[in-house]
């Protein structure tokens, strides 16, 4: 989501419809990351804030932001239509609190705001324009503002294939009970994972396997104050960043 390749056909664009409903059968951790991304918002439920969602898919992250948070407003940045107007169709009961952009988030211009959130999409950014990307979150975010980074990724040195099998079980239970419950299909699992396969033997499904300890590098070095991983199951993962609250 949101990285701006959509030479050929998009696997994203392809997805789209069942995006929501099958991720988190795919990906165990993937319902309870999206409630930990609201959990850290910084700010009561009843205070105005603004925040960018950046590779913003269906905008599930938003929908819920907007739904905890009242006053809340938020933009959505992503490089797919299809999933941009699912988004929108999602967003219609907060209208006026929202904004949807179709761009590149390794290119756009985020506006100034208190909070962003990205979930689920570096991991499809080249390691080179990570860089560049988390320095304009750091820029675009206003004195005691804060970026909550959520995706796949390694942390320490004790990711190993041990783990990584333990990992493969842990999701495969998962998928089977979600099957046997009626929640999805073997054929829709099936199709899912060989669509993704061609995607990347195409080169159109890029994805990069980022460690924390890069990313929390180039967090400190775009400018920001704290960093931490927050949570994390198997390899998704949960970065909490501030930026300087400045003069009190």
């Amino acid at each position: 989501m949101g990285n701006g390749s959509n030479e050929g056909f998009s696997y994203f664009a392809e997805i789209a419809a069942s995006y929501d409903r099958v991720q988190s059968v795919l990906s165990p951790p993937y319902e309870r990351g999206l409630e930990m991304i609201v959990e850290l918002i910084p700010f009561d439920t009843d205070e105005p804030f603004e925040f960018v969602d950046l590779g913003c898919g269906t905008a599930e992250p938003t929908a819920r932001a907007l739904q905890r948070f009242g006053r809340a407003t938020g933009s959505c940045i992503d490089s797919e239509p299809e999933m941009l107007r699912i988004a929108k169709r999602k967003l219609t009961p907060y209208a006026g609190r929202y904004d949807v952009r179709e761009a590149d988030i390794t290119e756009y211009a985020i506006p100034p705001c208190d909070v962003v959130f990205s979930a689920k999409t570096f991991h499809h950014v080249h390691p080179d324009r990570l860089p560049s990307l988390i320095a304009r979150v750091a820029g675009a975010l206003r004195p005691g503002g804060c970026f909550i980074l959520y995706d796949t990724m390694s942390v320490g040195p004790g990711w190993s294939a041990a783990v990584r099998q333990q990992a493969s079980r842990f999701r495969e239970r998962h998928v089977q009970r979600a099957i046997d419950s009626g929640r999805v299909t073997r054929v829709e699992i099936d199709a899912r994972r060989e669509y993704k396969r061609m995607m990347k033997a195409a080169g159109k499904d890029v994805e990069y396997e980022h460690r924390a300890e890069d990313l929390i590098g180039a967090m400190t070095g775009a400018g920001f104050e704290e960093v931490a991983v927050v949570w994390r199951s198997f390899a998704d993962t949960i970065l909490l960043a501030f930026v300087t609250a400045g003069d009190s």
